[in-house]
């Protein structure tokens, strides 16, 4: 298995990581200084692409960052209001901000939509078309995750497990760290192998190690104080008539069963899947990089998850801080 290792220019992102952050305005619209700082994220980046140059390394910070301000901004702001009609006004437009094919002509009204057309500007010219419809669907995703979360927050309903599962992988951003992890290994997925069934199962136990334990860590802070109610324990504990407690056992149990799965596909179904579609060897290469750098980010989210203030108070079950 991988384990996580520093970026040399960590310290770089740490000193000016967040010019870019004040100057398209996501901070403080988002988060005060200290609530911001308890997320970790020039570590968690510097972690996630231990290998990326200075360049690659900025970028990706400023996609968390923009990803996190979105995430920080809804319990603020929309959560805190009920307003589904506002959110979903501010989601709709998103798309203007990531144009297909183009230059967007679209005029930012707000520091989310200013800081994705600027994301957008360098992500997205030196990708394929495909890699810019995989990441603009994945940002998309992204973004009505939030939507569908205040929608259940409106309503008063708790997602059933299955329902759950597949949303949450979403409302995390799971697409868009593989659509990232391409873009940090300067690879792409070979088309065949994206569509595949072993590709889509590896990139689906990859979301859920990281949302099942992130929402075990964050139970405290998004159920008890945010009033949040999309949440893998509190989804868990309410289906199957439980504790909190006994919910995180059973979360713990899933998350072992799914990281079992993440490494038979990986080492067992992806190289057979190569075989079966006669992939070239710069397919393998490419294939190669971006499981490489998947690798590298899932063992940097564990630790991040696990050492960063965000994350430190108790959690349900005193859930251990390993990597299972």
């Amino acid at each position: 298995m991988y384990t996580w290792q520093g970026n040399p220019h960590v310290d770089l992102l740490n000193r000016d990581g967040d010019a870019w952050t004040y100057d398209m305005g996501l901070l403080p619209l988002a988060a005060d200084p200290d609530e911001w700082a308890a997320i970790g994220l020039a570590d968690c980046t510097a972690w996630c692409y231990p290998m990326a140059d200075e360049d690659e390394l900025f970028l990706a910070y400023h996609l968390y960052a923009w990803m996190f301000a979105l995430d920080l901004l809804f319990p603020r702001t929309f959560k805190a209001e009920r307003d589904l009609h506002g959110a979903r006004a501010l989601v709709d437009r998103l798309p203007l901000f990531m144009p297909l094919h183009g230059t967007s002509h679209a005029v930012p009204k707000h520091p989310i939509e200013r800081s994705l057309a600027d994301l957008w500007n360098r992500m997205a010219p030196t990708r394929s078309a495909e890699w810019k419809r995989n990441m603009h669907n994945a940002l998309l995703e992204y973004a009505d995750g939030q939507c569908w979360e205040l929608e259940c927050m409106c309503n008063g309903r708790i997602p059933d497990p299955a329902e759950y599962l597949v949303r949450r992988r979403g409302s995390f951003g799971g697409q868009v760290g593989i659509c990232l992890a391409e873009h940090v290994a300067a690879a792409e997925v070979p088309t065949r192998v994206r569509r595949s069934r072993p590709f889509r199962a590896l990139s689906d136990a990859w979301i859920d190690l990281q949302t099942l334990y992130n929402d075990v860590r964050s139970y405290r802070r998004e159920v008890e104080n945010e009033d949040e109610i999309c949440n893998f324990v509190l989804v868990f504990a309410r289906f199957l008539n439980i504790s909190v407690d006994e919910a995180a056992t059973v979360i713990t149990r899933l998350r072992a069963a799914r990281r079992s799965e993440y490494e038979h596909l990986e080492k067992t179904q992806l190289p057979e899947l190569c075989r079966q579609l006669q992939l070239n060897g710069n397919d393998r290469e490419e294939l190669s990089a971006v499981i490489e750098v998947m690798g590298f980010h899932l063992a940097a989210v564990d630790a991040w998850t696990t050492t960063a203030p965000r994350y430190q108070a108790p959690a349900p079950g005193d859930a251990p801080a390993s990597y299972l």
